[in-house]
């Protein structure tokens, strides 16, 4: 009995390799049954899926977009300085005409974004609020009216000149291009959104000015309320 038991767990074994080898297998994605049949047609085989080419750091950095994040404090400072001009120095004149001018920044920072690429700075319209960058729907902020014309897109190699007022305390940027007139167009921004961000792109890609920058890395030290830059300040004022 245990030598019958013994050869009928042996047939088992032999059933179980011989279903093991004669069951599908998996070959590079390409299955054993799939191999002789197309050894039986004499048809090519799919050739295996190739993996894409991996992007380098340069290349994925030279196809970055950079959206300048909002930043809300020019606008809230009109609004503010406007209440103390109304409420403390009874100066309506000055007051009221700060505060229309805050709110009105209020709603361009929601709406208006710097992008910048390798080529070119282009303002856009937002839908919807965004902490950082874009969100969600981008449009074109259609053509630029009041400052010569045409779509708020500018090449870099177009620009002659730019300014910034201030690193340190960022206010009003200027830039002069070519793009829109060949005598060239000037253009006038209020900084709504993130002032260092803002000067590291113009001080890399819009190229020198007629006045010296100082280099972004010096932006901490020209702030009015740093050691460096009330020295700096109190210097210029004969303080």
């Amino acid at each position: 009995k245990m030598r019958s038991f013994a050869v009928f767990a042996g047939l088992l074994a032999l059933s179980a390799s011989a279903d093991a080898f004669t069951s599908p297998l998996q070959l590079g994605g390409v299955s054993r049954a799939s191999l002789q049949a197309a050894s039986m047609r004499n048809t090519r085989l799919p050739a295996a899926a190739s993996p894409r080419p991996l992007r380098t750091a340069a290349a994925s950095l030279s196809m970055k977009e950079v959206a300048v994040t909002p930043d809300y404090r020019l606008a809230l400072g009109a609004i503010g300085l406007g209440i103390f001009f109304n409420q403390d120095l009874h100066v309506g004149a000055l007051g009221w005409p700060l505060v229309i001018l805050g709110s009105f920044l209020v709603f361009q920072t929601t709406q208006i974004r710097f992008r910048f690429t390798d080529s070119d700075l282009e303002v856009v319209r937002v839908d919807g609020l965004a902490d950082e960058g874009l969100a969600d729907s981008v449009e074109s902020s259609g053509e630029n009216v009041l400052q010569g014309g045409g779509a708020n897109k500018w090449s870099f190699s177009s620009v002659t000149n730019w300014e910034f007022w201030f690193p340190g305390f960022p206010i009003l940027v200027y830039f002069k291009e070519t793009q829109t007139k060949p005598e060239g167009q000037i253009h006038f921004f209020p900084i709504i959104m993130e002032g260092k961000e803002l000067y590291e792109q113009m001080f890399t890609k819009m190229g020198k000015s007629v006045n010296p920058k100082i280099d972004p890395s010096e932006w901490d030290d020209t702030k009015p309320l740093s050691p460096k830059g009330f020295k700096k300040l109190s210097d210029k004022v004969g303080l």
